[in-house]
């Protein structure tokens, strides 16, 4: 009765956190604004592709700029039937976050009283599932199909059950859908079935199953003109390419950013470490899933990211604890009070880096969204709406509006990502057979204007600058300060005049400043 009514209470928590979180984003926006450009991108992909029948970040062409197919799909799917909503991902996240807590609570519901509540609090707190739902991304859905393949996994492990291997291949293939990352754990599964359970048929269908969202969505990006994988994995993703010292320098950054996941895989090497058997296929079938988690953890660190608004890593967080629940009933039953001290302690690092912080900068980053990208996508459709555009933060200007689009960083253009696939995210802002492309491209092509971070990239020469925004405080953008350029010598004047006028209207505190030469 008592844990019945601890989960009631949590979601009522749960639910409230969400509410005074957008309202604090009301209160200066008038409305709710994703902290992040991204949730913008697949609302944009997915309007086109339902009402234009188009999968591109503008309705006039194709364009990978999703990494997530199956989420933007879904988006897709409620617009078509039920209307351009530009709050549909809290609506399907908060779903997802309904069925993510009963999940957890069900796995948990074997734990003792304290175990229960404090593993149930580490998922929802922080992971933090509050900001996964509010920042409109896909990491909710990520978080939940990938947990039940894991699940699953380990039941088939132990009985073979057809159902239980049916159940696994379902959701293996649903969280590979949602994000690619599902492959690095997906792959362990299948090695661990073909080599310790020798099941050669199930593990080669769990693996083909599996890849096939890669594949078609790949076929489909090539036949298109794009790149086998999203713009946004050849783009950020960590490869060799480039080196080894810039791989390594890679894997360090990543490691910092994912500090707050050190303790959990600490505990979970002791935990591995406490289990060791005197034989290998003993030891590998004991640890089946602890050993899938970590090795999946570390095609992680290595191949993939961590940060922005910790949500990268999120999942692997609800993992940790999913494979850890043992271990935190061991240690928090045990009589060694020291033990259950040093424990409690290291959980502050992910509990201050995680949910004390998300708390603290997910609002900042709504302002920031809403100072910035949100006034560039209404200056657009007010002046510009169907002009073409040369921008290099792409999400909101394109869902709000009808521009064609030149961007800069090469997630909607696959010819700049074509120039800039071994940047690995870094700006080398002379680049110049990157400059020489948007001149001749922009030239050619009959652009008008473009809203760009000059620190990301110089413009040409021909573009004349008119005008710069500067935001206060930034958390999230890339760059506090926007620059205008007019790229037709006689849209120069009318830029001006257009900036001049929508100044009237924007957020008091966004410096604007406008060139009259």
């Amino acid at each position: 009765m008592k844990r019945n009514l601890f989960f009631l209470l949590t979601l009522l928590l749960f639910t409230l956190c969400i509410i005074v979180s957008i309202g604090n984003v009301v209160s200066f926006a008038g409305r709710y604004i994703y902290p992040l450009d991204d949730a913008y991108i697949h609302l944009s992909i997915a309007k086109n592709f339902a009402l234009h029948h188009v999968w591109g970040i503008t309705k006039y062409e194709f364009s990978s700029t999703t990494s997530s197919p199956f989420f933007t799909l879904l988006l897709a799917g409620f617009i078509k039937f039920f209307g351009n909503y530009e709050y549909w991902p809290i609506v399907l996240n908060l779903i997802a976050a309904f069925f993510l807590i009963v999940c957890v609570n069900n796995i948990f519901k074997t734990l003792s009283n304290r175990a229960y509540l404090l593993c149930l609090n580490l998922v929802i707190w922080c992971m933090p599932l509050f900001t996964m739902v509010l920042i409109g991304m896909e990491h909710v859905f990520h978080t939940l199909f990938l947990l039940l393949s894991l699940f699953y996994f380990k039941k088939y492990s132990e009985d073979h059950l057809s159902k239980n291997f049916a159940l696994l291949l379902l959701f293996a293939v649903l969280s590979v859908g949602f994000r690619y990352e599902s492959l690095f754990f997906i792959f362990f599964i299948c090695a661990y079935l073909f080599f310790v359970e020798k099941k050669f048929q199930k593990s080669i269908l769990l693996g083909v199953a599996s890849l096939l969202p890669v594949i078609i969505y790949g076929i489909i990006s090539i036949q298109n003109g794009s790149y086998f994988l999203p713009n946004s994995l050849i783009l950020k993703g960590n490869t060799s390419d480039g080196g080894i010292s810039g791989f390594v320098i890679r894997v360090l950054g990543n490691g910092y950013r994912g500090l707050s996941l050190l303790p959990l895989v600490v505990f979970l090497m002791i935990f591995i470490f406490k289990n060791k058997r005197s034989g290998l296929l003993d030891f590998l079938k004991s640890n089946n899933l602890q050993i899938v988690i970590l090795l999946g953890f570390t095609l992680h660190l290595l191949f993939a990211n961590f940060g922005w608004l910790v949500r990268y890593e999120a999942y692997l967080f609800v993992l940790l604890v999913y494979v850890l629940k043992d271990f935190i009933e061991e240690i928090l039953n045990s009589g060694k009070q020291f033990l259950k001290f040093a424990f409690i302690l290291l959980l502050a690092l992910p509990v201050y880096l995680r949910t004390w912080t998300m708390f603290e900068k997910q609002t900042l980053a709504s302002k920031n969204i809403f100072d910035q990208q949100i006034q560039m996508a209404d200056f657009l459709k007010k002046y510009y709406n169907q002009s073409k555009v040369v921008a290099n933060d792409i999400g909101a200007i394109a869902y709000f509006t009808d521009i064609r689009l030149l961007d800069t960083y090469g997630l909607g253009t696959i010819e700049i990502a074509k120039i800039r696939k071994n940047d690995h995210g870094e700006f080398n802002i002379e680049n110049p057979k990157l400059r020489n492309f948007v001149y001749q491209y922009s030239k050619n092509n009959n652009y008008d204007i473009a809203l760009v971070f000059d620190n990301w990239l110089h413009m040409p020469d021909n573009f004349q600058k008119t005008g710069e925004w500067t935001i206060k405080d930034n958390y999230i953008c890339g760059g506090p300060k926007v620059s205008f350029y007019s790229i037709k010598p006689d849209e120069k004047n009318n830029l001006i005049k257009n900036l001049k006028e929508f100044r009237v209207s924007m957020p008091k505190d966004v410096e604007v400043k406008i060139s009259d030469n």
